[in-house]
């Protein structure tokens, strides 16, 4: 099977037309223009040359992606585990991305292909530190990873759903004699075991009664559905024939669209036929004289009406169609509405990212043999932040005299839409201070209003001295 007919086989790879879809690379270099009936190679080839690609998917992807991760979501833990927690959070894969960047290239994946496994791996027992000081200076603490779905060569479930073994390609490794090893990683709930080129080279047990990877889909599916199709792959069909709609808008402009100049002429032999030169034709110059002649602009006009419908039409099937500009607009009321319907589907997707976060944290507990409460509250609202009227809104809750948790919470609100990019420490160190005012007596009792002076009291009258008797 060629390369194109692999692209675009209903048995090719779909994933690769995704990711495709969205870096502009891969088939959209050529592989993905369809060849016209007896065209011929050389045509072929100089159509996938001049071939360019309208990318369009990638901003509907991170339309659907980006506002989840606009505003730093709530985080908040508690237990043994806290120390080990906070380093995670601030580095994840080993490689110094903090959570924030992780979930957002993770929720990135999932969208493309339709959902994702997340591995928590970590380190040999043989290369752990004695103390937990030592395991946070060296970074030997858990970390994790994503896997795409064309990577996981078997997976196997319980009816409920739950993960029992996974079995996936790593990346390879090079020996010490230089050629390339494929590497294979094996999970189930006990044991763990290494692979390269089919030979187990490490194993051991882990210990975690449960398989150390997280299933994060990008939207509701059946049970038992570990690979669902993409949520965006129609989406993707269409960028793929608005590819070969452009090529063949090019190939009109160029071969059709400038004017030939007509000469006739008695020495006419052959007909050399260009935009830069004369097409010369037998006849008498007296009664013919030179002109002009242009293919019509039709076939021209009709693709390029069919280019701006697909586009439009992408954005309609995505939900994003208030933010394009048409002929006719949609009444305020109607874009409010659509608008509603991407604000649900962005919400639903916020509370999968924080489910997947929660589950990585248990997993990185467990691995330590450590306790922790952990939980991460996305946003769920994802219009554009009016910060003048959250502060009203949060002043309006504190008018109400509610619980002092109640005002803790309010504050992680105004200070998450009043100053977003707060480092995590300051942030916990502001919420704590708040916290301390609201248990302490001292900072709850109001100021005593000041006294009036009392004015002094008169001098008792002295008795009068009787003079001294004669």
């Amino acid at each position: 099977m060629s390369e194109r007919d692999f692209y675009l086989s209903p048995t090719g790879n779909m994933y690769r037309l995704m990711r495709d879809s969205y870096y502009g690379d891969g088939g959209y270099r050529g592989a993905y223009l369809i060849p016209h009936k007896r065209e011929t190679e050389q045509n072929y080839r100089d159509r996938q040359q001049t071939a360019y690609y309208l990318n369009h998917f990638s901003l509907i992807v991170n339309a659907l992606v980006n506002p989840i991760f606009k505003r730093r979501p709530l985080r908040d833990w508690t237990g043994t585990a806290s120390p080990v927690a906070e380093a995670f959070l601030e580095d994840v894969d080993g490689a110094g991305n903090d959570m924030d960047s992780f979930m957002q290239a993770a929720a990135l994946s999932a969208k493309l292909y339709g959902a994702v496994f997340i591995v928590v791996e970590n380190f040999q027992a043989m290369e752990l530190p004695a103390s937990m000081g030592e395991a946070l200076a060296q970074r030997k603490f858990p970390y994790a990873y994503t896997l795409d779905p064309d990577r996981v060569e078997g997976v196997s479930i319980d009816k409920n759903g739950r993960v029992l073994s996974i079995k996936f390609r790593d990346t390879a490794v090079t020996s010490t004699m230089g050629d390339d090893k494929e590497r294979t990683v094996y999970f189930d709930t006990r044991r763990w075991a290494v692979y390269e080129n089919g030979q187990m080279v490490s194993s051991g047990d882990h210990n975690l009664g449960e398989v150390p990877v997280v299933w994060f889909p990008s939207q509701h599916v059946k049970n038992g559905e570990l690979n669902p199709t993409p949520e965006l792959y129609p989406i993707a069909g269409i960028a793929c024939s608005l590819y070969n709609h452009c090529s063949w808008l090019t190939e009109i402009l160029r071969n059709q669209t400038f004017p030939l100049l007509t000469f006739p002429s008695k020495e006419a032999s052959d007909l050399i036929i260009g935009n830069n030169n004369a097409l010369c034709y037998d006849g008498d110059t007296v009664r013919f004289q030179p002109g002009f002649i242009s293919p019509p602009s039709d076939p021209a006009a009709l693709i390029q009406s069919q280019i701006k419908n697909m586009v439009e039409e992408m954005y309609r099937i995505s939900g994003l169609t208030f933010s394009t500009t048409t002929k006719q607009e949609a009444s305020g009321i109607s874009r409010q509405w659509e608008f509603e319907r991407t604000n649900q589907r962005l919400s639903a997707f916020a509370k999968r990212c924080a489910a997947a976060e929660k589950k990585i944290l248990a997993l990185v507990a467990k691995w330590m043999g450590l306790e922790l409460e952990y939980t991460a509250t996305y946003s769920n609202d994802f219009g554009i932040t009016d910060v003048a009227t959250e502060l009203k809104n949060a002043q309006a809750v504190l008018d109400m005299q509610l619980t002092n948790k109640v005002k803790v919470e309010v504050a992680k609100q105004v200070l998450t839409a009043y100053v977003p990019e707060l480092p995590a420490d300051r942030f916990d160190a502001i919420i704590a201070d708040i916290e301390k005012q609201e248990t302490e007596p001292a900072y709850n009792e109001p100021p005593q209003p000041p006294q009036p002076a009392e004015p002094p009291e008169p001098p008792e009258p002295k008795d009068e001295e009787k003079p001294p008797e004669e």
